[in-house]
Parts: structure tokens; sequence; C-alpha cells
């Protein structure tokens, strides 16, 4: 709540003629030019960029400290009125959004109220296009039935409303050229490939590596070092190559072979006749336990509060955690000792 007080297209008080009591729903986001302006003042000194305005602004909202979301300019779009609505002066969805509107909520002004399934169709195909006019991602349409009255007979399903569907724009691909496949090493010992490229940017994203599943599927395609390649971001967020420009391959495009032994820890590698994957069997390996440690960690595992990547690889490389149990031994003194480790993430 402190984090969202802080963005300036919330209301903290409405109009006159609210209600006593209201629930609306909405989304926050990161407009696209101030997740530039963030990464170019990164880049200036030469720090990490931020991946993508969606977990971007997803982080902020997160952070601990409601200045650092106040300094991001982040704005909001209320799409609904949620919650009892018997009372309230309106019949339908469309004039739910009108009168939030009246009561000083931001609502897009690029909703549009169709008769027909043509129009429809129509407003979504004008949107394919002009989404990269907008200045904010958008991976689709929402199309709703605006009568409340017919919302409470279509009903939902789980989570799922009858009455409303996502119409999704295509994927984005674009051309660039394979620099490189890279390995990573999985923490239940997969090696996973992945592609090295030249920057290019897909649906507004500076995309530098994008996934390529595994050996097999990469012959299948006939992937070679070298090539121009088509990638696309699936669902707007993560990229993964859908294949060489074979017209424009050059002479000296190289094959990929998986390595013999682990990049890592060096071990053979193993790939069981059953699996489309290949194996690092060393349960020491280095890249395994840090992957191991990470989801061990993480929000859906143990959810240890303040122990993200970062730190998790810096206990590893300061040797004060080699197994999983040795979490559980820790001290505050020798936390404290880690540079920038403070009393409260220590705690």
């Amino acid at each position: 709540t402190q984090n969202l007080r802080t963005i300036k297209t919330i209301p903290l008080s409405l109009l006159q003629g609210a209600p006593d009591r209201l629930e609306v729903r909405g989304e926050v986001y990161l407009p696209i030019p101030e997740f530039r302006r963030m990464n170019e003042e990164l880049a200036a000194k030469g720090e990490q960029l931020y991946m993508n305005p969606r977990n971007t602004g997803a982080g902020s909202v997160r952070n601990l400290n409601p200045k650092v979301t106040a300094s991001r300019n982040m704005e909001i779009w209320v799409y609904s009125l949620t919650g009892s609505v018997a009372a309230l002066p309106v019949e339908g969805h469309w004039e739910a959004l009108e009168w939030l509107k009246s009561l000083g909520f931001r609502v897009n002004p690029h909703n549009r109220l169709c008769g027909t399934i043509e129009e429809v169709i129509d407003f979504y195909d004008h949107w394919v296009e002009a989404r990269h006019d907008l200045p904010y991602e958008a991976d689709g349409v929402v199309v709703k039935v605006s009568s409340l009255a017919l919302q409470d007979v279509l009903g939902v399903v789980g989570r799922e409303p009858r009455w409303a569907i996502a119409y999704k724009f295509p994927a984005e691909q674009a051309v660039t050229r394979l620099l490189e496949i890279g390995i990573n090493v999985g923490r239940t010992g997969s090696l996973n490939p992945y592609a090295v490229l030249e920057p290019v940017v897909v649906s507004g994203v500076t995309v530098r590596n994008a996934s390529l599943h595994n050996e097999e599927d990469i012959h299948r395609k006939d992937i070679r070092v070298g090539d121009l390649v088509t990638i696309e971001r699936a669902g707007e967020v993560i990229p993964h190559v859908l294949g060489p420009v074979l017209i424009e391959r050059p002479k000296n495009s190289k094959g990929f072979v998986m390595p013999v032994n682990c990049p890592v820890c060096g071990t053979a590698v193993v790939k069981p006749e059953d699996e489309a994957m290949h194996r690092c069997p060393n349960t020491s390996c280095p890249a395994q336990f840090f992957e191991l440690l990470k989801h061990f960690v993480s929000k859906g595992a143990t959810d240890i509060d303040g122990l993200g990547e970062r730190w998790c690889q810096k206990l590893i490389d300061q040797e004060m955690v080699t197994d999983l149990a040795d979490l559980y031994t820790l001290t505050m003194d020798q936390l404290l000792q880690l540079d920038r480790m403070g009393d409260k993430l220590a705690t």
C-alpha cells in the first residue's frame, strides 16, 4: 500500500458522488520511456541493465522502500469495477468505466464499445500494428460482455470468467546473428544450450540470449553458429530461436556438438537413452549446487527472505555454504563479514 500511494495516477481521494465502499481493479505498469530512462542511467554507471518493463515494474511494486517506487514514475490503468455493484449507478461494464472516470480514476482512452464481433476483429487488427505506438507494452486486447446481468448469467469457472477473453497479439519476431551456443548446467545436472546473439530489439526489449531447448532440437532445425536466425518472444517474455535463415547462411557456419565434459566441473557427460537432455552426473558440480541452492531458498520452496541469486553465489564463493545444511549453521557474525551485508539483511 505504501508503494502504491506514491504512484501519482492512483487518486488518494475520489471526487464527489463516490459511495462509502468501492472496489476497483487495475494494473500498475512501467511506461516504456521511463524504462529506457532507468536503463540509460544504469548504462552510464556501467551497471547491469533491466531486462524488460514488465519484470522491472513488478519489482518496483514489491520493493521494500517506497522511495524507490516513487522514483520510477509508474502509472495505472483501472479496468473494472468489482464486488457488489447492485446499489451503484451502472448497468454494464462500459457504463462502469465511464462512471469510474468521473470519480477520478485513470481509465484507458482506447477502450471501445463494439456492437458486433466484426467490430471487435477490426479493433484487434488495428492494435496489432498500432501497439508499437503505445508508451507501454501490450500483448493483446481483452474482449468483455458489457451487460452486468449477462455477466452473472454466464458466470465464472474457477478463476476464468466466461464473459471475458484475452485476444492475444501474434508473437513478434526478429532476425539477428547467432554468435555462439553456450551451455547452462541446471540443478538436476541437465546441460541446457542457449543462443548468444547480436543484440536485437524485439517487442521493445533488447535480446542478447535465447533458448535453444536441447541438442536434438538444434539439429532438427539445423541451427549453426554464424547463422542469421529468427527469434521470437513467446508470450512477450521468453525469447527462443525459431530457426536459421538458410538463404543467408555463411560458408564458415559451424554445426553444434554437445560437449563431452561438463563445462563447469569437467565430469564426463552422460545421455540417458530415454531422455532428450545430456546430464552432468557429478552431484558435487558447483553449477548444479548453485541452481539447487537458488531453488531451495526461492519463494516456491523454503522462501528464505532476502536470500536471492547474488547472495547464493556469494555464500558459495566464500565457501560458507557447501551443502544445503550449511544454511542452518550460519551465524550473524559470519554474515556480517560479507561486503554490503547489513544487520537487517543478516537478521
